[in-house]
């Protein structure tokens, strides 16, 4: 608990710190994530339905209300008519009420916990697509800036080849460069609008229109892959679900022994019996009183078929619950693994990299139009360049995205 108390307190470090620096456009999308999503909502009815079904288990048993007449051919031989009422009621030796209350509530916290876990999925998915939606963008400048330099240089020498001062060929080898930096920056764009219409899916239908270049998660506190398993363990929803399913399965177990149970029936009757005016066998009217009880023969005990399968469901949810604590572990180590290398990853992609690249462009292009360089240099200049900005731009976002991986795995 102290661990993750220090991991929520570094996130809520992290929302501030991005809150601060201006990228508050990143947490409306997330709060509107959380409040509009579609198929969140839906979801969430579960919860409601689960309610609902709680409260119909607690529900006891009806009785029986009973009304018969009588008529001992009263018109012909006069033996009188009769009326009678009766009332029952059972319940059961076992408490099946109780039992059932039980089980309804254990499926109501394990749908809870499913919508738990389908939110912290759903938060992972939606901020790595904010992340896509980032490095779209960023790839669409880099691709834009790209085709207005070289759209520059494609003018300047068409300029210089109709007034005899450059070769035509290099006029039209810029051209046509710079036509196939048009296309892929257009290509970019779509692929950033694309990124755009996806985000406005997850937040409901929110128009978004354009996303921060700013990073929006820090890299996981230094803490020990062991100490993330045990984050993971006491945090992740769906291993308490899966803990709840041991206690259902149990449950289940007692409501099959509680219908097992012997069921009473008791019941009061009431009969209203007119006179008898036959000669032979007159009887004068009466009014009568009947209490009873009944007792079923529970043959169907000798089947034990239900109780067996209630004993293996047990066995089957103490297993499932095994499995579910081996996958979690393995899912924590696997995203630290990922991070850790996404971060190599991302320092080797440093800002200096980026910046001597470009400092590279600006000097071929710079020698290409003083003539003292060749078309093919500046040309290469700027495809290293292009590949050395979308190597950065995939290494911090693989990053981010490998952080948010690491979240999703410890349930935060």
């Amino acid at each position: 608990m102290k661990m993750i108390s220090k991991l929520s307190s570094a996130l809520l470090l992290l929302c501030l710190s991005t809150h601060m620096t201006g990228a508050q456009d990143y947490h409306e999308y997330m709060n509107a994530v959380e409040r509009q999503n579609a198929a969140y909502l839906a979801e969430k009815y579960q919860i409601d339905i689960a309610q609902a079904l709680t409260a119909a288990a607690s529900v006891f048993n009806d009785p029986t209300l009973s009304i018969a007449y009588g008529n001992n051919q009263d018109w012909s031989l006069q033996m009188g008519q009769s009326v009678e009422t009766e009332i029952a009621y059972s319940f059961s030796l076992g408490n099946v009420r109780k039992a059932r209350m039980n089980v309804a509530k254990s499926e109501e916290e394990i749908t809870r916990a499913a919508i738990d876990d389908w939110l912290r999925n759903l938060k992972a998915d939606a901020t790595i697509a904010w992340v896509h939606a980032q490095e779209a963008r960023s790839l669409a400048d880099v691709k834009r800036s790209s085709y207005e330099s070289m759209l520059k240089v494609a003018d300047s020498d068409s300029t210089r080849a109709s007034l005899g001062d450059g070769s035509r060929i290099d006029a039209k080898q810029s051209r046509i460069e710079s036509r196939a930096l048009y296309a892929d920056y257009l290509s970019a764009e779509a692929d950033y609008e694309n990124a755009l219409q996806a985000l406005s899916l997850y937040a409901g239908g929110m128009q978004i229109k354009e996303v921060g270049v700013n990073d929006i998660l820090l890299p996981i506190p230094s803490f020990s892959p062991d100490d993330l398993v045990d984050i993971a363990l006491d945090n992740r929803a769906d291993l308490r679900a899966a803990e709840l399913s041991r206690t259902l399965s149990k449950r289940n177990q007692a409501l099959v022994n509680a219908t097992r149970a012997p069921e009473i029936e008791l019941n009061a009757g009431y009969s209203y019996n007119t006179e008898v005016r036959n000669e032979i066998a007159p009887a004068p009217l009466f009014h009568g009183l009947t209490v009873g009880v009944a007792f079923p023969l529970k043959f169907s005990r000798f089947n034990r078929g239900e109780k067996v399968a209630a004993e293996k469901a047990v066995q089957q949810a103490e297993s499932a619950y095994e499995a579910a604590q081996q996958q979690i572990i393995s899912e924590v180590k696997q995203a630290w693994v990922s991070w850790q290398a996404a971060n190599r990853v991302a320092k080797e992609c440093s800002s200096s990299m980026l910046e001597d690249a470009e400092s590279i462009l600006e000097s071929r292009r710079a020698a290409y139009m003083q003539g003292d360089s060749s078309l093919l240099d500046y040309l290469m200049a700027v495809r290293v360049y292009n590949d050395t900005a979308e190597q950065c731009i995939a290494a911090r976002s693989g990053l981010t995205t490998a952080t948010a991986e690491l979240l999703r795995a410890i349930g935060l």
